[in-house]
């Protein structure tokens, strides 16, 4: 007879086994993570108080160190700033959670949460509040522990609740990311009533814009509605594609929908169909080429040439022929990790260009000009000054290699380039190139509409590009 009792006895004594060892290495996990935070914020400290010694404001120095800190693990620059943040509290706010922390008694995912919730608390409610947060910190999941913690500021100070408020909305902010295959994550922190009407209006429109035979699920109509506020037209159109539709004479008399300015790097054999190589879409990464095709039905074109604009000017300011092409080239801020679009960054020039005689050197040309978003224009204005330690080098064929303070070097390569010139081709599979228009609309498609907004398939174009196309739209359709 096979021992089954005995059986079941072995296993329970092995699963206990090894939860008791998933505890010992979380803890171990935690204390390691407590240690990377300190050493993160001690380069930091380091790094703020050589360039301070070098005459660096106070408001940016040692800024760079997410940077350096970036190159060396191969994080994103915007963990390394959150991390550093949060040993920079660890330090002065939250004794009791920086004990528990570096005992591996909490994680990274409660120490943040302690944080986050009490970030904005005064010095002496912090007194007495923290020790009690950290120490349930040890018994509760995360979710829990802002919940209790929240309940137990507005105990300890109920006045302060007005000023904490105003504090957090403050730091209100929409931001997007890219997600996969074509989509994209939004992410906003807005004030509770805000984000509560928002949501109240996209489910009255996804409710009530449509009828009961629209095909779409619930959740895709909030997010195609949150589209629709965007757009200007303020309504989803029913998809139900019925004559008899009960929406339908609303949707016609709904204005027409405006379309943002979306910016596309794609080949001209891609657009053509000829190719089916991957386009990029500024600030979210590659996209396919079906969708490149699909935005592009309404596109103002901007054909960039393999060849380097001719000749040199003797301005700081680029022409906007030469800073077109520059930014289409680069496609993002050239610093390592940094995804900031190309059309929202400054045109650096990579030798300094002299303002005294502009023909002595610096010369804003294709080659001498380089993307960098504003953070990465001062890293790179304050090593050509020596006073931060970086070395910043421009290759012939436009690679920049950063090397940091402490020596680990990366370089960069254009990545617009790679869409608008791929050396190595796609065949063709998704389409016979650029589609024609929709007769009734959709997300991408503003119908006959004239697109006011419309300059998309690569146009890495000025501020000031960008208004002249708003006054020759104006000025032709009378608006």
């Amino acid at each position: 007879m096979i021992d089954v009792m005995g059986e079941i006895a072995d296993d329970l004594l092995a699963a206990n086994a090894v939860v008791e060892r998933l505890r010992a290495v979380h803890s171990e996990i935690a204390a390691l993570q407590a240690e990377e935070v300190a050493l993160m914020t001690r380069l930091y400290r380091i790094r703020r108080a050589e360039q301070l010694e070098l005459g660096v404001g106070q408001l940016y120095a040692g800024e760079d160190a997410a940077t350096e800190i970036g190159m060396a693990l191969k994080v994103s620059q915007r963990s390394a700033d959150e991390l550093i943040g949060i040993g920079l509290g660890l330090e002065h706010r939250y004794p009791a959670t920086r004990e528990a922390f570096a005992a591996g008694r909490i994680d990274l995912s409660r120490v943040r949460a302690i944080s986050q919730t009490l970030t904005n608390a005064s010095e002496d409610v912090l007194a007495r509040l923290e020790p009690k947060v950290a120490a349930y910190g040890e018994k509760a999941d995360p979710a829990r522990l802002r919940r209790t913690a929240r309940r137990w500021l507005l105990e300890a100070d109920p006045e302060g609740q007005a000023l904490r408020r105003k504090a957090a909305e403050a730091d209100r902010y929409v931001d997007v990311r890219a997600a996969d295959n074509g989509t994209a994550v939004v992410d906003a922190v807005l004030p509770a009533a805000g984000g509560q009407a928002l949501y109240e209006r996209l489910r009255e429109m996804a409710s009530g814009q449509v009828c009961g035979k629209d095909p779409r699920t619930t959740t895709q109509r909030r997010a195609d509605a949150l589209v629709a506020l965007a757009d200007g037209s303020g309504r989803l159109t029913c998809q139900c594609g019925r004559a008899d539709c009960p929406q339908a004479a609303i949707d016609a008399a709904t204005p027409p929908a405006r379309k943002a300015l979306v910016q596309v790097g794609v080949s001209a054999e891609t657009l053509a169909g000829m190719r089916d190589n991957p386009a990029l879409l500024a600030g979210l990464g590659a996209i396919d080429p079906d969708l490149a095709r699909q935005v592009a039905r309404y596109a103002r074109f901007q054909l960039i040439g393999e060849t380097d604009c001719a000749g040199q000017e003797l301005r700081y300011r680029p022409s906007a022929r030469v800073a077109a092409r520059a930014r289409a080239l680069d496609g993002t801020c050239r610093a390592p990790g940094c995804q900031v679009p190309a059309a929202a960054t400054d045109l650096d020039h990579q030798d300094r260009f002299d303002h005294r005689d502009p023909e002595a050197g610096g010369h804003t040309t294709e080659s001498n000009l380089g993307a960098r978003c504003r953070r990465h224009h001062r890293l790179k204005t304050l090593a050509d000054n020596r006073r931060n330690g970086w070395r910043v080098s421009h290759h012939s064929d436009r690679r920049v290699e950063w090397r940091s303070p402490s020596g680990d070097s990366v370089t960069t390569a254009p990545e617009g380039v790679k869409y608008l010139f791929p050396t190595e081709w796609v065949p063709p599979v998704t389409a016979g190139g650029v589609p024609d228009a929709e007769p009734h609309g959709s997300v991408w498609d503003p119908g006959n509409a004239v697109n006011a907004m419309t300059e998309i398939l690569h146009v890495y174009a000025t501020p000031a590009q960008r208004r002249e196309q708003w006054a020759r739209i104006r000025a032709r359709h009378n608006m």
